[in-house]
């Protein structure tokens, strides 16, 4: 019997590490809102109408709350009264209780016309009140849901801190026990938490003892938390690059008594609710990032069509037009991520953790390329005011660091990915020892390995069109190259796979681009089917573009992972970058002239922050 803890939920992109396509996940694509729910989806037509007309009245002016660095609270009561502030929170208490799949189209719309916007309903909807739907209890809900649902106040997500970011695990706050036993007692610090400072109520995250296996330790706990909660202080506002509009606020906790019913969840769950709300986030946020790509796109062609240069439209260069074809095949592919993870997170009957963060990754990196290739394609026009080209560039940096840093999340898709083969492999070495009494364990992994490493098993079982046939073969291909790299990479660095960073992040870049391609073959067949290929020689043409694309990606990677070469390069950063950090930069003779560089502006961290970088993690 195998000792291998398998998840209780099956997961597409977990189970491509190990070589495997779970086509039943992802095949047949899930079918349009308005077909599965014709009365949500008019739902969603009449909150994103209402958006609509409070733009054309010139209500919402993403210019004008850009350079006031506030929304008007008009804007917000505006909201409430449209429903936009109740969109996750159920029926029960006063919401619209719509799905994942409505939720994210709605946000998609709102974060499209302003980012600002759309943190605003982020943090609001996706995060504080989902929070407290996700983990709360029936009093909880009863307290504090129907008011949110109203618009009387808003929630917010108090997650992220100076010394660990949005670490959940080892977030340093801590919380102990009351002494007279009747609560908490919580003492950290939060930054950049979004509405922090209007909010009414927060969803906040503390170290709590628990007893484990007989032994204290610390875990995380899940709490709500109110302002007027004495030892409760917003210790002020930043300004920042891109969202202007947006505030997010620093939050301290002093000695701040928080009584046993503001418990969200179970003691020393705290990770699990914080797992669950940031999945809900980062398929948010990814819905946001592909409508502002389509939206982008829209404002690229427009400029290219209009502007002239060396006689002809700038519509018409080849170089133009590739950006363009990659920026729409790019974009095809990130709505049918978002989509199936949508449907998905519906369903609730599998664990989509690694694609949110896949999605997240992927949709926050392309609206980052493509509003860069605007403010290009833009030229000196794209660099200025008025125009709107800079603020969408300073606005899309953002994504990349919200919900998780990229980097964080890849390492959490890569290392989550190669748990179970990793697991595997540890079982196989243990059977090796009594070769014969495990016969069958030993040449069930031979014949897998086998068949892994000359593509012969055959992947996927269903039908495919023959104009998708050839892309899924290379999936298939592509993903027994992820199982044969994952286990070459443990049994090469077994443990020390934790601190091979740029190996487990080629895995998990390798794992996003089957992902990608996935869902995108599995949407243009589901269309074909509906449709016929006549009919979807747009979608075809925009598939087989990024699954060529992908592919050369795909083999890149591979190839560094493969070869002494990718070894080699990587002990070569590593050596160049410690030379860097002993030189405290760049210490190289310049090439002109060599003379004396100023010294770097004097800068450190606070008092507070410096004792609280030297207080060990737990």
């Amino acid at each position: 019997m195998s000792s291998v803890a398998v998840p209780a939920k099956p997961s597409f992109l977990r189970e491509l590490f190990a070589g495997d396509i779970n086509e039943s996940l992802l095949f047949p694509y899930p079918a349009t809102l308005d077909a599965r729910d014709p009365d949500e989806a008019r739902t969603v037509q009449r909150l994103v109408d209402a958006v609509n007309a409070m733009v054309a009245s010139g209500l919402i002016d993403p210019t004008r709350f850009d350079e006031q660095e506030s929304i008007d609270e008009a804007v917000v009561q505006a909201f409430a009264k449209a429903g936009l502030l109740a969109l996750t929170i159920p029926k029960t208490y006063g919401g619209l209780g719509l799905s994942a799949s409505a939720y994210a189209r709605v946000f998609g719309a709102v974060a499209s016309i302003d980012a600002s916007l759309g943190v605003l309903i982020g943090v609001h909807c996706g995060l504080g009140s989902k929070a407290i739907v996700i983990a709360g209890n029936d009093v909880q809900k009863a307290r504090y849901l129907p008011g949110l649902a109203r618009g009387e106040t808003l929630a917010a997500y108090a997650l992220t801190e100076p010394e660990t970011g949005s670490d959940a695990q080892h977030i340093v706050t801590r919380a102990e026990r009351s002494a007279d036993n009747t609560g908490w007692v919580v003492n950290g610090r939060k930054h950049w938490i979004g509405n922090g400072q209007r909010a009414g109520v927060i969803a906040t995250f503390a170290q709590t003892p628990v007893q484990r296996n007989g032994e204290t330790v610390m875990r995380p706990t899940a709490f709500l938390v109110r302002p007027d909660m004495p030892g409760f202080r917003v210790d002020g506002t930043i300004r920042k690059l891109g969202i202007r509009a947006s505030t997010q606020a620093e939050l301290v906790f002093e000695n701040l008594f928080v009584p046993d019913d503001h418990v969200l969840g179970e003691v020393g769950k705290g990770f699990r609710v914080a797992v669950n709300a940031l999945n809900a986030g980062r398929l948010s946020l990814a819905s946001g990032c592909t409508s502002a790509c389509k939206k982008l796109l829209g404002e690229f062609t427009r400029y290219a069509e209009a502007r002239t240069q060396f006689g002809d439209r700038l519509a018409s260069f080849e170089i133009t037009q590739r950006k363009m074809a990659t920026m729409a095949s790019e974009t095809y592919a990130a709505d049918a991520m978002v989509g199936a993870l949508a449907a998905a997170l519906d369903t609730d009957h599998v664990d989509a953790s690694l694609e949110a963060a896949c999605i997240k990754v992927f949709a926050s990196e392309l609206v980052w390329r493509c509003s860069d290739e605007l403010v290009q394609l833009a030229g000196g026009r794209g660099f200025v005011k008025p125009w709107p080209y800079e603020r969408y560039l300073r606005d899309a940096r953002i994504n990349r660091i919200f919900e998780g840093a990229n980097e964080i999340l890849r390492l959490f898709v890569g290392l989550n990915g190669i748990q179970g083969p990793a697991e595997a492999l540890k079982e196989i070495a243990g059977a090796l020892k009594n070769p014969i009494q495990n016969w069958v364990l030993v040449s069930s992994f031979a014949a897998d390995r086998v068949a892994s490493a000359f593509g012969k098993r055959e992947r996927f079982q269903m039908t495919l069109h023959p104009l998708l046939k050839t892309h899924a073969t290379y999936v298939e291909k592509h993903v027994a190259e992820l199982a044969k790299a994952t286990q070459q990479a443990v049994t090469t660095h077994k443990k020390e796979i934790l601190q091979r960073q740029l190996v487990v992040e080629r895995l998990a870049d390798m794992a996003i681009e089957l992902y990608a391609r996935a869902t995108t073959i599995s949407r243009t067949q589901t269309l074909i089917e509906e449709r016929g290929a006549d009919a979807c020689v747009r979608e075809i043409a925009l598939t087989e573009l990024f699954c060529v694309q992908s592919g050369r990606r795909f083999r890149a990677l591979r190839v560094e992972l493969d070869s002494d070469a990718g070894e080699q390069i990587d002990a070569l950063r590593r050596s160049i970058a410690q030379r860097v950090r002993a030189e405290h930069g760049y210490a190289s003779s310049d090439a002109l002239l060599d003379v004396a560089v100023p010294p770097l502006p004097s800068w450190s961290l606070t008092r507070d922050e410096q004792a609280r970088a030297v207080e060990p993690t737990r």
